[in-house]
């Protein structure tokens, strides 16, 4: 599989989608809000469910710390209420969403659906939300609460179809998020199916990738090279990708065994991540560091702050000497693949293509610490 943005270069683009995002008028692509770490489920598989409950009664993003995100509302393209918890548990959520989009934000969560009743889908429609993303992971009752343990599967259908039932034309973009585990990976045909009855846009294939712990850990399906499980799990996935295009449903999808990118698209070189206690990060995975699994190896995730709101501002943090470090390093792996490969002799066949990227990651400098042992940049 070559990376996303590779087919968009070889198909006549001639920079990737990371590089076009950052080059928008905007100051920042993407602010990253936990609103909250509190959570009403317990999922298996869930990296912070420990953390989640410590802050069942607590752990919201409290209106100081917004009250320090919103002078520069307008600065953001994008604002992705989504972190380590469950956003609907947010009080001031709405006024959060309807805040941003005025101030011309693209807007979207992701939740796990439980409280998305059909006041609160209207009120977040009102308030001008542009995308919703609901995790499923299972197509049928007993899978799915056997891993989102706490749901039941036929509210959240019923949830999710009458959100899709209230929009008005194809706003707010719908989405569901489906976790690929041993539990449900003979489900990928059935999902689709389910998304097409719920009228659902998109669905999102996603690797277990974050492990804190023993949280998280063993769920993964993918590996550190191909084997014959492997590549019955790709067909598996392939097939269901190819029934959803049948039915108009989009599908993205990660890789099943590591390739390197110059930059994950989390990309620090034009977003942050903001936790609910006001501190800053490049990423969610960074901001909260520990014990974690790399493709079968104990590592240990760090914590990398930039600083903390509302004690500091926003614009001072972007120009911090650690959120720089990342920044520049990312644009250097940037323009260092991008070199790289354009000066491979690049013939139309995958063995030339396979040597272009080798060449392209031999050129860069190496990426950050903790990025070095994170999935996200390997593509998983």
């Amino acid at each position: 599989m070559l990376p996303r943005w590779l087919d968009k270069l070889l198909s006549g683009g001639t920079i990737p989608e990371t590089r076009r995002a950052a080059e928008k008028p905007r100051r920042w692509r993407l602010l990253q809000v936990e609103r909250s770490i509190a959570c009403n489920l317990k999922c298996i598989m869930c990296p912070w469910r420990e953390l989640a409950h410590q802050h069942a009664r607590k752990g919201h993003l409290e209106p100081d710390i917004w009250g320090a995100i919103s002078p520069y509302l307008e600065d953001v393209q994008s604002i992705d209420f989504t972190g380590g918890g469950e956003p609907l548990l947010q009080p001031h959520l709405i006024e959060w969403v309807r805040e941003a989009g005025e101030a011309g934000c693209e807007t979207g969560l992701l939740t796990n659906g439980t409280l998305l009743t059909a006041a609160t889908s209207q009120q977040l429609i009102k308030a001008g939300i542009d995308w919703i993303c609901i995790s499923m992971d299972g197509a049928t009752a007993d899978i799915y609460e056997k891993i989102r343990s706490g749901a039941r599967f036929h509210t959240v259908c019923d949830h999710l179809s009458r959100l899709t039932a209230q929009r008005i034309g194809k706003r707010p973009k719908v989405m569901i998020n489906f976790v690929m585990m041993q539990d449900n990976v003979h489900q990928l045909d059935a999902l689709v199916e389910l998304a097409d009855r719920l009228g659902v846009d998109r669905i999102n294939f996603k690797q277990c990738d974050v492990i804190r712990g023993d949280s998280g850990r063993g769920f993964g399906l993918f590996a550190d090279k191909t084997t014959r499980e492997i590549r019955k799990m790709e067909k598996l996935l392939q097939r269901a990708r190819r029934l959803a295009k049948k039915k108009r449903i989009e599908t993205t999808a990660f890789a099943w065994v590591p390739e390197e990118m110059p930059v994950c698209d989390q990309d620090p070189r034009n977003s942050m991540f903001i936790r609910h206690d006001g501190s800053l990060a490049p990423c969610i995975n960074l901001a909260l560091g520990g014990l974690t699994t790399f493709l079968g190896k104990e590592v240990e995730m760090p914590t990398v702050h930039y600083g903390r709101l509302p004690e500091d501002d926003l614009l001072d943090l972007w120009e911090a000497n650690t959120c720089r470090f990342y920044r520049e390093r990312f644009e250097l792996r940037m323009n260092a693949y991008e070199t790289g490969f354009t000066r491979s002799d690049l013939e139309p066949s995958l063995p030339k293509i396979k040597e272009a990227l080798e060449n392209a990651r031999k050129a860069m400098p190496p990426a950050p610490k903790g990025c070095q042992v994170c999935h996200y940049l390997y593509n998983i």
